[in-house]
């Protein structure tokens, strides 16, 4: 009886002791930054941060090792990589945890890229595809460890379609927009000096307006299925932002505001040419039109330049 009641109380021992937890606290890191009010599992058990991006939660006195998970697709855990987190004997220590956006986290950049990659190899009859297949896999396969789904890698496929796809058309319409509007700035530079002298040079300048009016029509058209492309394909706010500033800035600050107005000029060469003002006032005239394409050109040519810059710096975020 009594070896019973031994082993009965060891048993209880035995079982007191598993019973028993102690305090896991941790903090959350993005990009250096302190991640607040957000919930992660560990092993499987919710926790979420504080306003100071720490944590903390009860778990049992012989754990040495547990699994942490993101809650939803904000993030993914980079590190400890798989997730894995080593519990510090001392309860009191704080155990970093780092998250990466999930959508712009470097493995799927990279995954994305060597999708186009393949594509361009692939076009051009290259021999390395099967290189950058194999390099495919093996980063899609990295990605899966971290928590991403056939579905997640089916959607960064089909975004870096779509990313191929209007990449190329977006940047044409921005930087033939500009090239048009410079020419056409040219032009109105070049008739100030010839059109008195031969009114031939008029058929020049409408030539290359001709040329800016295609190109501001193909920008106003689109400008709204470009935005949307934007949000859709690239999924980044600042990007999308910087394309509506742009836009708005060559259609309307500059188009409309500035370039359409000049066609009151043309109009009043043409007035010059077709006797529309008597011998007297065509000197005064004349001295006029002058004027004015030598005071609103170069304002606009100046500001072109910068919008060219500007251009050029937001197609080379917009392909990294």
């Amino acid at each position: 009886m009594k070896a019973v009641v031994c082993i009965v109380c060891l048993c209880m021992t035995g079982l007191n002791g598993y019973g028993q937890t102690t305090v896991f606290k941790g903090e959350l890191l993005n990009n250096n930054t302190l991640v607040k009010n957000y919930t992660i599992t560990i092993d499987g058990n919710p926790a979420t941060t504080n306003e100071s991006g720490v944590f903390t939660t009860a778990i049992n006195s012989s754990t040495t090792q547990v699994e942490v998970k993101t809650s939803d697709k904000t993030y993914i855990i980079l590190y400890p990589i798989g997730g894995r987190v080593l519990i510090p004997k001392n309860p009191a220590l704080l155990t970093q945890i780092v998250l990466e956006s999930f959508q712009s986290s470097g493995q799927i950049k990279s995954y994305m890229a060597s999708l186009s990659q393949l594509k361009d190899a692939a076009k051009k009859g290259q021999a390395d595809t099967k290189a950058l297949q194999n390099k495919i896999d093996s980063i899609a396969a990295n990605l899966k460890k971290l928590g991403y789904s056939n579905e997640d890698l089916r959607a960064a496929r089909e975004k870096q379609d779509g990313i191929d796809l209007f990449y190329p058309e977006i940047s044409a319409a921005l930087q033939n927009y500009i090239l048009q509007a410079q020419s056409l700035m040219i032009a109105f530079k070049f008739i100030g000096v010839y059109a008195f002298v031969n009114v031939n040079a008029l058929t020049q300048y409408a030539q290359t307006q001709n040329g800016f009016n295609q190109a501001f029509e193909k920008l106003y058209v689109n400008y709204p299925t470009y935005s949307k492309k934007m949000s859709d394909y690239w999924d980044d706010p600042a990007l999308s932002k910087t394309f509506g500033e742009i836009a708005d800035t060559l259609i309307y600050g500059i188009g409309k505001n500035k370039i359409v107005p000049l066609n009151d000029i043309k109009n009043q060469i043409n007035q010059y040419f077709q006797n529309q003002v008597s011998d007297k006032d065509k000197e005064k005239l004349k001295k006029e039109i002058q004027s004015q394409i030598e005071t609103q050109v170069p304002a606009i040519t100046d500001q072109l330049a910068v919008m060219e810059q500007r251009v050029k710096l937001f197609l080379s975020q917009l392909k990294n």
